[in-house]
């Protein structure tokens, strides 16, 4: 198939080209390019499909509870919006609850074959992270840097935990950054460390921070503390840019100063894509009105938001097209090492069609129309 006359988004910008695509890869780009089913996508743009690295959840389910079939719902809303791969995320539970969290996520990456939105890992918030700034996180589970739980998750998951949050204070934590971070991206999140340890942290092997400016100390200028510190050690930091969770000044400032290195996130809970109404987010009663997720004592509790919708909300907040698709797609993949994320010969031909107004048109899963796999769920 070639998919000729669009606006492709290649290195970072847009360029009139075609896409050829053979067996699922793209395996050429061009100009004038001929051999296939041509599809005429002119004066639309072709992007890269998008990337979620933080996402508990979606459609009535939870990655922490869903069976490996409710799963591949989620998946299949996931790809309703443009968003081609995910790192399942898990919640602070009960050990077996999480064991079983694992092998189910284990369970839904072998049977995800359909051409819904791909999992290709996991991302494991908790239980790894500080008491103070537990955010949604149950207290009651939270516990200290336990090596020997940690492989044994790692273990039932298949390999397949990729990104590891953890506060830096924990005892123990430099010891586990320094031994897992050659095999795993460790993010610091849920903290209240200064910058001085967040210092240390990097020096350790850590390179990525969660949800930047949310469950951490504010930036002060005579403690910069972790915001400080992910611009000063060049960490991948996620923003979540739902409207909700940080202001679009403080958006539009972070993306002057490292514009490279912020990876949007959705950390969607099942509510997303639902009406207001009382909902579960890793076990625990979360509450969802005029678009805000919250417990019962007010503290946000993730968002029910997508990346495409804070795609558009990006550029409604000033930030520029092109930087605003990179951090939806290549960048996150880039912070956690995904094949996912970009356009190049030889990549999953994972793509989303958009209109003039960024609205989505279509979506292409291993070079399938998305609405043709439906039957397959």
């Amino acid at each position: 198939m070639i998919l000729k006359n669009s606006s492709v988004f290649l290195n970072g910008k847009f360029q009139s080209l075609d896409l050829k695509i053979e067996n699922g890869i793209i395996s050429e780009i061009g100009e004038n390019l001929s051999g296939g089913t041509e599809e005429d996508l002119s004066g639309k743009m072709l992007i890269p499909g998008l990337v979620d690295i933080h996402t508990h959840g979606c459609a009535g389910f939870d990655f922490s509870t869903a069976s490996s079939l409710q799963m591949l719902k989620m998946l299949k809303e996931y790809a309703s919006h443009g968003i081609t791969s995910v790192l399942a995320t898990t919640m602070t539970m009960p050990h077996e609850s999480l064991k079983k969290a694992m092998a189910e996520i284990r369970a839904a990456m072998a049977l995800n074959n359909s051409g819904a939105a791909k999992i290709l890992g996991i991302n494991m918030e908790g239980p790894f992270l500080g008491k103070d700034k537990k955010g949604a996180h149950d207290e009651r589970f939270l516990t200290g840097i336990d090596f020997e739980m940690f492989e044994e998750l790692d273990a039932i998951s298949g390999g397949n935990i990729r990104l590891v949050d953890i506060d830096p204070l924990l005892p123990g934590a430099g010891e586990f950054i320094k031994k897992y971070s050659a095999q795993k991206i460790i993010s610091i999140a849920h903290t209240s460390c200064k910058y001085s340890d967040a210092q240390k942290a990097a020096k350790a092997g850590a390179m990525h921070v969660t949800h930047l400016f949310n469950a951490m100390n504010p930036l002060h200028h005579r403690e910069p503390g972790l915001v400080g510190a992910a611009f000063d050690f060049g960490f991948y930091s996620e923003i979540i840019a739902d409207g909700i969770h940080i202001h679009p000044c403080v958006i539009r400032m972070m993306f002057k100063l490292m514009p490279e290195k912020i990876a949007i996130v959705s950390d969607s809970m099942a509510a997303a894509g639902l009406a207001d109404g009382e909902y579960e987010l890793g076990g625990q009663k979360v509450f969802v009105k005029d678009k805000k997720a919250a417990l019962s004592d007010s503290t946000i509790a993730g968002s029910v938001s997508n990346l495409h919708n804070e795609l558009k909300n990006l550029i409604e907040f000033g930030i520029k097209p092109e930087d605003a698709i990179l951090s939806v797609t290549e960048i996150p993949a880039r912070s956690t090492g995904l094949d996912a994320g970009i356009i190049k010969k030889g990549a999953p031909a994972d793509l989303v069609v958009l209109n003039s107004a960024f609205e989505i048109e279509k979506v292409y899963i291993n070079g399938v129309f998305y609405n043709n796999c439906l039957q397959n769920i």
